[in-house]
């Protein structure tokens, strides 16, 4: 057993505050009564030591403290004040009405010290949890990739460097060593790195996440993301998967081909192709645009919290978990099934 420092979160007076101030339907209530998040300090066990050093604080409850950040959009900073004045942060996380929070630092070394791989592992966790809901379709999964600039000032790099080396400039003096030049939509350039993502497009979950620099090409990352998952009946993606390892994957695994192809295959490959997968892509596409559009709207994804690729999984897994558990809430407390997906047009 991890010892940690004890919370008086079980008092008499936290409870009575808590339930007359916080809403019944707020919805870290909500999160705190559906989402079983026992199993971090389980999946943390090792990254403490058990006898050795003064108790540290619960990896539940910092866990929780990460996903708020997450949740809201909050900065190391600014998370440790808004525990200090919000009621339902402390409630959630599990702190006493006067209990003073972890500090900044003790919330960044906590990152670090889980690393992304347990960050992932509980991020497929939380996936699991959704399937066992019945939540999670396998008819049909988008994959997708959306740009993540770099924590960089390439404007003062370029104004100072620019003349003096010309072709290094930025590799020389940029201090995200991992961080490339890519290529958005519409020949547009980004600097930085893509979250690719595959997603239910029943449920609307996100179902895998894989953090590239920007330079790296989409479809390599098509099969590592199908890969770990059950084959969906379709898979659909954008012209940026178009390869032919991934047609051969699919057709091996027997998943229907959505992927909308180039234009510089036979005409008759198009003309097949088109006819059994184009409507359906074009009319679900927008599905994922949306998710991708409110990582980076509500939850700060269009812009690196860190600098480096190992934390930058860190804020893909934590950010994509946060909306993932946001949708489950929504699709469970509304008593509403997601809308089903009808492929007749796409039937071989």
């Amino acid at each position: 057993m991890i010892e940690t420092r004890d919370s008086k979160q079980n008092s008499f007076l936290g409870n009575y505050v808590y339930d007359k101030i916080v809403s019944k339907d707020h919805i870290l209530r909500k999160i705190h009564s559906t989402i079983d998040l026992s199993f971090v300090t389980e999946l943390c066990r090792d990254a403490y030591c058990l006898d050795n050093g003064r108790p540290g604080w619960s990896p539940l409850l910092m866990f929780k403290i990460v996903f708020l950040q997450f949740l809201y959009s909050l900065s190391d900073y600014v998370i440790e004040d808004e525990l200090n004045d919000r009621l339902s942060f402390k409630m959630f996380v599990g702190l006493e009405v006067d209990e003073a929070p972890p500090d900044h630092s003790s919330i960044s070394r906590f990152r670090d010290r889980l690393g992304a791989e347990r960050f992932k592992d509980i991020f497929n966790r939380i996936v699991t949890m959704a399937k066992e809901k019945g939540i999670i379709s396998d008819k049909l999964h988008i994959v997708d990739a959306t740009d993540v600039k770099a924590k960089v000032d390439l404007y003062r790099i370029k104004k100072e460097y620019k003349d003096k080396e010309p072709d290094t400039y930025i590799d020389n003096h940029s201090p995200d060593k991992d961080a490339r030049p890519g290529r958005k939509h519409k020949g547009k350039q980004c600097y930085g790195y893509k979250a690719h993502t595959i997603m239910d497009a029943e449920s609307e979950i996100v179902l895998n996440v894989d953090t590239a620099p920007a330079d790296k090409k989409e479809a390599d990352l098509l099969v590592p993301l199908l890969s770990p998952l059950a084959p969906p009946k379709v898979l659909t993606a954008d012209k940026a998967y178009d390869h032919q390892d991934n047609h051969q994957y699919l057709s091996k695994n027997h998943i229907r081909n959505g992927i909308i192809i180039r234009k510089n295959h036979t005409k008759e490959y198009i003309k097949k192709h088109i006819r059994r997968v184009s409507n359906i892509a074009k009319s679900i596409r927008p599905v994922i645009e949306h998710k991708l559009a409110e990582l980076k709207k509500y939850h700060g994804l269009s812009l690196a919290r860190y600098i480096g690729l190992i934390k930058m999984r860190i804020q893909v897994y934590m950010t994509v978990l946060c909306v993932n558990v946001k949708r489950m809430i929504r699709l469970i407390y509304s008593c509403v099934s997601p809308p089903k997906i009808y492929l007749r047009r796409v039937q071989t």
